[in-house]
Formats: C-alpha cells, sequence, structure tokens
C-alpha cells in the first residue's frame, strides 16, 4: 500500500518566505550602506582632491621679506623671487629659491615658506663685508670680493690689501691675526702684501708690525706675540714700529729715542 505524500502546513510556508524576505532585506540594506559609505568616501576624495588643486595652482599673491635690509635690498629681494614664480604656491621650488637669493653677494642666508593661502614669507640674513679689499673693494667672510653701493658706510672696516689671486690666503692671515692679538687686546687695523711678497701689519694701537716674507707669517706672528708678552707690553705707548724679518730676534723702535733697540744676539743680524 503506498503511503501517502507529506506536504508542508500552510503556515510553516509563510514563515519560511517571511524569513527568506527578512535576509533579502537585510543583504540588501547592508549593500545600500556599503555602497552609501563608499560614494561618500569618493566625494570626500574628490572634494579633497579638488581643494589640493586649487591650492597647488593657487597664485602667491603677498612676497614678506623679513630681517635687517635696507629698502633698496628688501625690494630686490621681492622682485627676484616675484620674476621667478611661475606655478601656484604649493607647486614652488622654494630650494630653488633660497639657492637664487644666496646667490646674491648681499645676502648670507635666505629661509623661504608658505603661508597659506597665497602668501609667501622670506628670512633673510645680511652677508656684511668684515673688511675692506684694496681701495675700492670689499671682503665678505669667506674672502670673496665684492663692491658696495654705500662703501663710505664701511669705511672704518680694517684694510687688507695684497696681489690679484691672494684674497682667501690674506683672509686666513687676517683671521690667524684677530685670533692671536685678541688676548693681547691688539686688533689688526690694516694687512698689506707688496709686490715682493712682503706682509706689514698696523695695529690699531699704532704699531707698525713688519713680517716679511709670506712664508715665514705664522712663525714671525708667534715671534712677536712672545716679544709683546715678555718685552714689549710695558713699553706700548712708546713703541712705534717692530721689525721681525730677523732670524731670531727683532728690532723695535721707539717714539721718544731716535735710536732702534735690538733685541736680537749679536750674531744675528741679517733680515730678510
Amino acid at each position: 500500500m503506498a503511503k501517502a505524500r507529506r506536504t508542508a502546513s500552510p503556515r510553516k510556508a509563510q514563515t519560511a518566505v517571511k524569513d527568506r524576505l527578512r535576509n533579502w532585506g537585510v543583504a540588501l540594506g547592508l549593500s545600500l550602506r556599503a555602497l552609501s559609505t563608499a560614494a561618500a568616501l569618493l566625494l570626500l576624495v574628490l572634494l579633497l582632491g579638488r581643494g589640493a588643486l586649487a591650492l597647488y595652482a593657487s597664485p602667491v599673491a603677498h612676497i614678506v621679506v623679513t630681517g635687517k635690509l635696507d629698502t633698496r635690498h628688501r625690494e630686490a629681494v621681492r622682485s627676484t623671487v616675484a620674476d621667478s614664480i611661475d606655478s601656484g604656491l604649493l607647486a614652488l621650488d622654494l630650494q630653488a629659491l633660497q639657492a637664487q637669493l644666496e646667490a646674491l653677494p648681499w645676502i648670507y642666508r635666505a629661509t623661504l615658506r608658505r603661508q597659506f593661502p597665497d602668501t609667501i614669507e622670506i628670512r633673510v640674513i645680511e652677508q656684511l663685508p668684515i673688511a675692506r679689499w684694496g681701495d675700492r673693494a670689499f671682503l665678505k667672510h669667506e674672502a670673496r670680493v665684492v663692491e658696495v653701493a654705500d662703501a663710505q658706510r664701511w669705511a672704518s672696516l680694517p684694510l687688507i690689501r695684497g696681489p690679484q689671486g691672494s684674497e682667501a690666503l690674506m683672509m686666513s692671515h687676517y683671521r690667524h691675526l684677530l685670533e692671536q692679538l685678541r688676548p693681547l687686546e691688539l686688533l689688526p687695523a690694516s694687512l698689506q702684501e707688496d709686490g715682493f711678497g712682503q706682509i706689514t701689519v698696523l695695529l690699531d694701537n699704532g704699531v707698525e708690525l713688519v713680517l716679511g716674507k709670506r712664508e715665514l707669517f705664522g712663525e714671525r706672528v708667534d715671534n712677536f706675540l712672545t716679544l709683546w708678552r715678555a718685552e714689549l707690553r710695558g713699553e706700548a705707548e712708546r713703541v712705534e714700529r717692530v721689525d721681525m724679518r730677523y732670524a731670531a730676534g727683532a728690532a723695535v723702535a721707539f717714539s721718544d729715542t731716535p735710536q732702534i733697540a735690538a733685541l736680537a744676539t749679536a750674531s744675528q743680524t741679517g733680515r730678510e
């Protein structure tokens, strides 16, 4: 006898349909939420990208120059940067602009930074001359020769004079003198080398120091320091000239006597 076929009750069938619909609804809701989130993120990316592009292409409207500069140099900095700007604020190559400014002979260091939305700020440290070079030019700290418009402003600087091409060597000699003379409360007012390679120094107290051959510069400076400490410091007001062109000694001229006091051994009378 054939068995009777079982069929699901109408109530169970309705429950199963409802469960399927509920699951589909949940899945659809999650999918819509994910799509909404992705759309929001995409919109945010587009907005940020558009903003970045706007800043990247945003023109520089203001150039602010700070530092101790006169009006002429301040305007020159502003003009140099303005002429070199060919892109928006974010696209500017600040390192290239810095190198361009620091190549100017009167700028020691330049620092640049962006100020959003449309400003570039430039802080400049002026490169001042530290000595006069000959009659018209000046020497900077790295021994570079420059000419300045307001030369009278620097007329009191020490004078350095030497053959063409000797700037670096003479600057090195000058720095050595500064370092060695300061403990004795002396300073070089001028340092000169003639066409024969003979070096002469004028000290700030008026004493003329003759050092002779450039090759013996360091040795003779040391000998002078020893002589000044041991013999001449107490007579500083009377000393007019010290000639160190002797093998192991010096000749000193005093202001109140016509004779020259020889501070050398009797057998060492030659000089060079």
